[in-house]
């Protein structure tokens, strides 16, 4: 039933439609991938005029962001919060409601951007009533998650828990401020619009996407090695540290631009900061890691975490090191800040929800994962792939800065050219990242409909160790 009550169907749907949006967000990706080496390709086939790259790449970027990534928050939400709370999710009905809500949002997201309605703001390009319907959606799952919360039975919070819950707070704030829906009729312009719209796409990151996926790795690893968390201190300092220091981050995509130089600064000083609670995070991953590293070798999940927070950690010394006043001269507008976005939402949080997805759907259906193997080339192909699409553009957005720093006449055109072999080896990894992400979708659909029963059903209320 569409609005069911039973028990986990609104997480298992969640996850289910989650990674449909991912097939479709990520095949537009691919699409816009072989625009930048074939750009006449939709002159030549009619149907394809509305699929030009201004419309295709935001399309890209709002379905992984909203409909792949935040469907699949969702469902963490509505599965590891009610166990950390030592309770039932507080309406099952009204997350399936969300379900619902989500997906005929993403469907007026995909139609809107694909007809030119785009506001021109970064990841702020829908029209105002999908705006104020993204709003809506976000109360249907947080007011669901902070009434479980409220109901719980568990007296101390589990650090998961803490991250979940900073994530359903600030987001809200974030969203509402970075679309200006404080000022609908006189809305903010020029240089002040463009700072007001990097606090909401950094933050967005920030306070969404990077606290939900923290907490879903405090909560994985300890289920699958065995290993309590090795220092409840540490992961709390880690979580007051960064829900503290990476509001004034933004501005650093705006350095050596016509924003105030203290501004700058300030976003610079707080960039660099972010090392701090990173490290943290880091150093209670692999001290929970400890003893259990021959694990990996039989535990795909493992292994999408363990890649995850390898990625994790060049993501968070490459972004303060970037903000930087001399990195930004050569690499603000090229190919390496594309490279240092993917690794975060893909090589990082992307493949925490892969993990997340491994672990968490057999148990709420009761189901064995269909094919060992199939993970197995979903995680190669997906590690192979994505390593070959990051460091093209990582390297190539080095070749484009370089050209760029020449200040010769011809320096733009030149950098165009160069750019060729890079947008190759993009295409390549693109193609293997999509192909993995058929052959999880083709498991997931397997488990569900002919997977073997498991053998035994493993209830708890909180991690080892929590």
């Amino acid at each position: 039933m569409v609005f069911s009550s039973a028990e986990g169907s609104a997480a298992r749907n969640f996850f289910y439609t989650a990674v449909i949006w991912m097939a479709i967000g990520m095949s537009f990706g691919l699409f816009a991938a072989f625009l930048l080496m074939f750009p006449d390709m939709v002159k030549a086939i009619p149907v394809l005029e509305y699929f030009t790259f201004g419309r295709v790449r935001p399309i890209h970027t709002n379905l992984v962001m909203f409909g792949w990534l935040s469907g699949a928050y969702f469902a963490t939400l509505f599965y590891m919060v009610p166990r950390l709370a030592g309770t039932k999710l507080w309406s099952e009905r009204l997350g399936n409601a969300a379900v619902v809500f989500h997906n005929l949002l993403m469907t007026a997201y995909t139609l809107a951007l694909l007809f030119g309605m785009n506001m021109g703001r970064e990841y702020a390009e829908q029209p105002w009533i999908n705006k104020i319907a993204t709003v809506l959606l976000f109360v249907l799952v947080f007011v669901n998650v902070l009434m479980t919360l409220a109901n719980r039975k568990e007296k101390e919070l589990y650090v998961t828990a803490w991250y979940m819950l900073g994530a359903v707070v600030t987001t809200p704030v974030v969203y509402i401020v970075g679309n200006q829906f404080l000022f609908p009729t006189n809305p903010i312009s020029g240089v002040n619009d463009a700072v007001a719209n990097w606090f909401y796409g950094h933050n967005v990151l920030g306070y969404w996407f990077t606290p939900v996926g923290i907490g879903a790795v405090y909560y994985l690893l300890p289920k699958m090695t065995g290993n309590p968390v090795w220092s409840h201190r540490l992961s709390m300092i880690g979580f007051w540290v960064i829900f503290f220091v990476y509001g004034p981050t933004g501005a650093h995509h705006l350095v050596n631009g016509p924003v105030p130089y203290w501004l700058q600064t300030v976003a610079i000083a707080f960039s660099v900061t972010l090392i701090v609670p990173v490290w943290t995070v880091l150093t209670n991953f692999y001290g929970t890691m400890n003893g259990k590293w021959g694990v990996m070798k039989e535990s795909v999940p493992l292994k999408f975490t363990v890649s995850a927070m390898v990625f994790y950690f060049i993501t968070c010394f490459q972004g303060p090191m970037q903000a930087l006043r001399s990195v930004s001269a050569i690499t603000h507008f090229t190919n390496w800040v594309v490279g240092h976005a993917h690794l975060a939402l893909l090589g990082t949080f992307s493949f925490i929800m892969f993990a997340t997805i491994y672990y968490a759907l057999p148990r709420l259906i009761n189901r064995e994962i269909w094919s060992a193997k199939l993970m197995e080339w979903h995680f190669w192909l997906s590690l192979i792939g994505f390593t070959l699409f990051f460091v093209s553009l990582t390297i190539g957005g080095l070749v484009q800065g370089s050209h760029w720093a020449m200040n010769q006449s011809n320096a733009f055109i030149q950098s165009v050219i160069a750019m060729e072999p890079y947008h190759v080896v993009r295409a390549i990894g693109g193609t293997m990242i999509l192909s993995a992400q058929f052959l999880f979708i083709f498991n997931i659909f397997k488990t569900a409909t002919a997977g073997q029963a498991m053998a035994t059903t493993k209830v708890a209320t909180a991690p080892a160790g929590a």
